[in-house]
Parts: C-alpha cells; sequence; structure tokens
C-alpha cells in the first residue's frame, strides 16, 4: 500500500515504538544506576556492603540495548564516579566502558532471564570490575589487593547479584529486555 511505513497506515509507527523502548530503557538505566546508588544502597547496606548498582544497571543497559551503548552507559557512569576521586580520575572509566562493551557483546550469546544466568553474570561484572580497578589503586602490590578483593568485593558481588536478579525480572516484565 502506498504511504505505509512497515505496514502502518499514516506513518512512521515503528519509530514510535523504538522512541519508546530508549526512554523506558534510558529512564530504567538512569534511575538504577544513580538513584540505586545513591538513596537505595545506604538504606540496605549490611556491615558497610551494599549492592553495586551501577553495574546492575550497566548489565541491564547491555542486556536491552547492546554493545555500543553500554559502553557510552559505562563511561558515563563511571566518569560521574570519578568526578568524586581526583587522583584515580578516569580508572572507573575505563573499568566500566570495558565491562559495558564486554557485556554488550555477551548479550546474543546467553540466555538472560535464567535467574542462574544472571546472577553469575552479575557476580562476575562486580569481580572483573573490582578486580581491575583495585590492581591499578593498590598499584600492583598484592597485599593492598587481596584483602579488599576477599573482604569487600566478594561480598558485594554476591550482594549484587541478589539484589539485580530481581530488578532485571522487573524489567523484563516492563518490557525494557527483550
Amino acid at each position: 500500500v502506498a504511504g505505509t511505513v512497515g505496514g502502518n497506515v499514516g506513518g512512521n509507527v515503528g519509530g514510535v515504538d523504538a522512541m519508546r523502548y530508549f526512554l523506558r530503557t534510558t529512564l530504567l538505566w538512569f534511575l538504577v544506576a544513580f538513584v540505586g546508588d545513591a538513596l537505595v544502597a545506604p538504606l540496605i547496606d549490611i556491615a558497610g556492603r551494599a549492592p553495586d548498582f551501577t553495574i546492575i544497571a550497566l548489565v541491564l543497559l547491555a542486556l536491552s540495548a547492546g554493545a555500543a551503548p553500554a559502553t557510552m552507559g559505562g563511561f558515563l557512569i563511571g566518569l560521574v564516579q570519578d568526578l568524586g576521586n581526583p587522583p584515580l580520575l578516569g580508572l572507573r572509566s575505563l573499568c566500566k566502558c570495558v565491562l559495558g562493551f564486554g557485556l554488550g557483546r555477551m548479550r546474543g550469546r546467553l540466555v538472560h532471564g535464567v535467574v542462574v544466568v544472571d546472577a553469575v553474570m552479575i557476580v562476575l561484572a562486580v569481580l572483573l570490575h573490582d578486580l581491575v580497578f583495585l590492581l591499578v589503586q593498590s598499584n600492583l602490590t598484592q597485599e593492598r589487593f587481596l584483602v579488599p578483593l576477599r573482604t569487600q568485593s566478594l561480598p558485594g558481588a554476591a550482594y549484587s547479584a541478589l539484589v539485580g536478579v530481581p530488578l532485571l525480572r522487573l524489567a523484563e516484565f516492563g518490557g525494557v529486555l527483550r
């Protein structure tokens, strides 16, 4: 039929759906990353350990949008976090940028929606991020690297998975993860 786009008479309905999906994804990603990290994490921390909402948001963005948006999103999240720590400016940006790219590349290769797969993905994402961050921060000395990895990163990764899996299910229910 003349004047149709994608079988729809009268306009670009597919473009409107794509824009709604983009807005939904961006809003959810922003809320999880910044509101979760700033407001929710201090309320639910256990013995000083809180879930890493920025990594959970990065996993959410990578699964919903792919490698390029997750890379850019990781850079932006990291940059905002780095502004509070000028001596290490750029380190979190680099870590989250590379992590976002890797997670985005795994998007079509994993069966997300399975609780164990999502939990392992979040745990590994937190551990890989913290591994690189702590290695650089400790100037590659073993003593200052292993203790925080064991005492902070491992419990934080488990807690992030515990909180992140229900958030991914909510995103899937809300139509953000397809």
